[in-house]
């Protein structure tokens, strides 16, 4: 994924953040057997969400429970600085 314009220069961290931030839920809401992970892939087209729908897809890793954690840290820790992000509870907290 790139980042796009209209990030404008704010913190690498902070939209690496938010987009991890952005589907930490499924695991709770969709099958407990969700993990994130890392993949390398073409984009072919943008789904209803503008998630990227991708093809020739290669797994490169799983995204540890930690940086999960990190990323809801970082989110709540900014979530002023772009208004309410109502994803309900990440972390169990």
């Amino acid at each position: 994924m790139d980042v796009g314009e209209w990030w404008d220069g704010r913190p690498l961290r902070v939209w690496v953040a938010r987009r991890l931030y952005d589907y930490a839920h499924l695991p709770r809401i969709k099958d407990s057997r969700t993990r994130p992970w890392v993949l390398t892939a073409r984009e072919a087209a943008h789904g209803p969400d503008n998630e990227p729908l991708v093809r020739d897809v290669r797994p490169l890793g799983w995204i540890e429970d930690r940086v999960i954690t990190e990323a809801d840290r970082v989110v709540r820790h900014h979530r002023n600085s772009w208004g309410p992000l109502d994803r309900g509870c990440t972390t169990g907290t």
